[in-house]
């Protein structure tokens, strides 16, 4: 317990010791919380703010199978995601880091496959005890979570994570055949693993296999009306499996009684796809699809090599002027088509008789086999049922949004549903029309999407989100020169991001869902030279940003076996703010207990200057601002309460990382009214403010009722400088 003298006031050593002691049970006890407005409250009304992290980017493949290892992948039905996102007996090393980081929150990612992979119906109740158990360690350390139905590019097979294999056989897809008919660009089948080209992955949204999975999944009933499974249409069969599935999970969720107080709430669906609705015309590639990189085809050409006949594709790429065509590559299948020529064997469903043998789309009038003509290029452009323009977002996402709030709630009656739209595009109208869906988080995305891409932070960007809602006259305008301009961007691009929401989701609370930066910059240079300026620096931008904007966020991602030579160990990604160290896990599990166990678990941490940073995790008031340069150390926070009750007093919690502030004679802690105490142990500055002279609040004082906190560093800093200069 360490006491500090500021405003000439200081607290006894038996008012501290009360004091902090009933704040510590507070903070370590999952209680249940409640949003008012766009805030997040606990049961002593104080405002909580999350600082969270992915777990995990593993979560996405078996244990035993990254994507980069065939052996083993298309055996989709015998797996297991046991282990995922760690064993078990590591669960407390991990969760003590994390903790140690100053976390207080996760996306617990757990897929669809990993629960329903067996067979449509057949759950893996092993795995979901074994998750079970991960919670209740989760728990143990203090943790709050939501669950994150994470998918990409539809399923593993087709170059992604989420859907489980059956769904692809279901269609009549037939996976083997996707490399040659590039109805998908698969890491763990492509021909040299070590060179899969970065970030190309993406563009499986808009290729075959993944597109014709999500215009089933979203728009079935309207555009695939033969596709009959067990009397119901396709689309009706894939929502209500995936729904069923994370019911299931939700209901042992709540047996263990982690609901509420651990398990808040589900996401909707991580990263979704409107797949071919929306296109105008099939023979030109959608406007929508603005991320065009490797072989890219228009939906008529990725419909025709499925039926294994050649075409010209361009090829795309990044250039100094956007994205750009900068080949053209003959594919020939050879006649090999992406279509199972008879029903795949030993799976319980009744399909109709007219259910397609071969391409859907050809069976349903969009192209005909026979002359290879494209029959009806404006196909998925409206809603056949009504004629006008088809509008994704409420013809289809937000029906599936409101029935999957409906099944989850229907064991985890209180759950938040967290509404995320497709990267950078607005959200479904969840509040205007009847029966507004009701206790839900916005949790959108936001990347730094030319540094992801480029993987280098460079002295220019671009305002990407600015040009998609037009603010921008050309894309040159957009371009940003220098570290400040960067900044200032990255912040009104988050700014952006929340406040579009609130015109049709509400008010409501938010939390970015996924932000990070890619740590194999420069060609890896760092994993070399040791040198992470540049990752500091690119995660301190991101940062910044959102702590401008006072944002929750879950970082993008912690990965316990990361390593350099395969990253996050998912298509050539490498954005985990953890690389498992040289030393043994037994080693540094062994090493826990000694007094130096907080630097064991610093170890594999990465950027970690940028990455920990004093953050408020409760506010007994609201927030107004928060600032932290991690070169100077200097952490600002400032805050408003005009109505508190200091006989009924909760301190303001704040994750003071002992990474900057080592020991207490090492900085200083500046307010202007009430008390202060640092807990170096658990690294928690709690701060006890005043009220103030009431006759300020009469006098109409614009100050009156707030309250600054301000932590500086005291000694000489030593090294540092470049890294925050505003250049390159």
């Amino acid at each position: 317990m360490l006491p500090f003298k500021h405003a000439n006031k200081v607290l006894s050593e038996e008012t501290l010791m009360k004091l902090s002691n009933s704040s510590t049970t507070i903070a370590m006890d999952n209680e249940s919380l409640w949003i008012d407005g766009k805030w997040i409250k606990d049961s002593t009304d104080r405002t909580l703010m999350f600082r969270g992290i992915n777990l995990s980017g593993s979560s996405k493949n078996p244990p035993n199978i990254p994507s980069h290892v065939l052996e083993g992948f298309f055996d989709h039905r015998n797996v297991s995601f046991i282990g995922r996102p760690f064993p078990l007996e590591e669960a407390d090393q991990h969760f003590s880091r994390l903790k140690h980081w100053g976390f207080n929150f996760l996306r617990f990612i757990v897929t669809w496959e990993a629960l329903e992979h067996q067979g449509p119906g057949i759950y893996d109740f092993e795995f979901i005890d074994f998750i079970i158990k991960v919670l209740q360690k989760a728990k143990e350390h203090g943790f709050r979570c939501f669950i994150d139905p994470h998918q990409d590019v539809w399923s593993r097979f087709s170059g992604g994570s989420g859907a489980p294999g059956w769904t692809l056989d279901l269609a009549g897809l037939d996976m083997k055949k996707f490399v040659a008919t590039d109805a998908a660009i698969v890491h763990n089948t492509y021909h040299d693993p070590k060179h899969y080209p970065k970030m190309v992955w993406s563009t499986n949204y808009y290729k075959l296999a993944s597109a014709t999975m999500f215009t089933l999944f979203f728009a079935g009933k309207l555009y695939a009306e033969k596709c009959i499974v067990d009397g119901v249409n396709i689309q009706e069969y894939l929502q209500s499996h995936y729904c069923n599935s994370y019911k299931t999970l939700a209901t042992k969720i709540c047996e263990a009684g982690f609901h509420d107080s651990l398990v808040i709430g589900y996401d909707s669906m991580n990263e979704p796809s409107w797949g071919f609705v929306g296109a105008k015309d099939l023979n030109h590639i959608p406007d929508h699809q603005e991320y065009r990189r490797g072989r890219t085809p228009t939906p008529f050409q990725a419909m025709l090599l499925g039926e294994g006949h050649a075409c010209d594709l361009q090829v795309w790429d990044i250039t100094w002027y956007g994205f750009g065509v900068v080949d053209s590559e003959h594919i020939d299948p050879k006649g090999v088509t992406a279509w199972y020529d008879s029903e795949p064997a030993n799976y319980p469903w009744n399909k109709s008789p007219e259910f397609p043998k071969g391409c859907i789309w050809a069976a349903h009038g969009v192209w005909d086999k026979e002359t290879k003509t494209i029959l009806c290029p404006d196909y998925f452009a409206k809603n056949p049922r009504t004629g006008e323009p088809i509008n994704w977002n409420q013809d289809c996402y937000k029906p599936f949004i409101v029935q999957y709030a409906e099944t989850i709630r229907s064991v985890h009656s209180n759950a938040v549903i967290f509404v995320q739209p497709p990267v950078l595009e607005l959200p479904p109208d969840m509040i205007n029309g009847p029966n507004p869906l009701k206790r839900i988080m916005y949790s959108p995305h936001w990347y730094d999407g030319l540094t992801l891409t480029q993987k280098q932070f460079n002295w220019y960007n671009v305002d990407v989100l600015g040009i998609k809602r037009g603010r921008y006259r050309n894309h040159f305008s957009a371009i940003k020169i220098g570290n400040s301009a960067i900044r200032k961007n990255f912040s009104e691009q988050i700014e952006m991001t929340l406040t579009e929401r609130v015109s049709l989701v509400g008010n409501v609370p938010s939390v970015i869902g996924e932000i990070g930066i890619p740590y194999d910059l420069d060609n890896r240079k760092a994993y070399e030279s040791g040198d992470y300026k540049q990752q500091i620096k690119a995660m301190d931008a991101n940062l910044q940003a959102l702590e401008s904007n006072l944002a929750n966020y879950t970082l993008w991602t912690y990965v316990p076996d990361n390593n350099n030579e395969w990253g996050d160990q998912w298509n050539g990604e490498d954005l985990s703010i953890y690389s498992a160290p040289l030393e043994s896990l037994e080693k540094i599990h062994s090493m826990m207990s000694t007094p130096d166990s907080n630097q064991i678990l610093d170890l594999g941490g990465r950027a970690l200057e940028a990455l920990l940073r004093p953050f408020p995790l409760r506010t007994n008031g609201e927030p107004l601002s928060i600032s932290f340069d991690p070169h100077k150390k200097v952490f600002k926070y400032k805050f408003k309460n005009d109505k508190f009750n200091p006989e009924k007093s909760t301190p303001t919690e704040i994750y003071l990382p002992r990474f900057h502030y080592p020991e207490a004679d090492d900085f200083s802690i500046t307010f202007f009214s009430g008390y202060a105490d640092f807990q170096r142990d658990q690294q928690l500055l709690l701060y006890w403010h005043d009220i103030g002279d009431p006759a300020d609040d009469r006098n109409n004082d614009p100050n009156f009722g707030i309250h600054e906190i301000i932590v500086e560093f005291k000694k000489p800093l030593v090294g540092g400088e470049g890294i925050w200069d505003d250049c390159c």
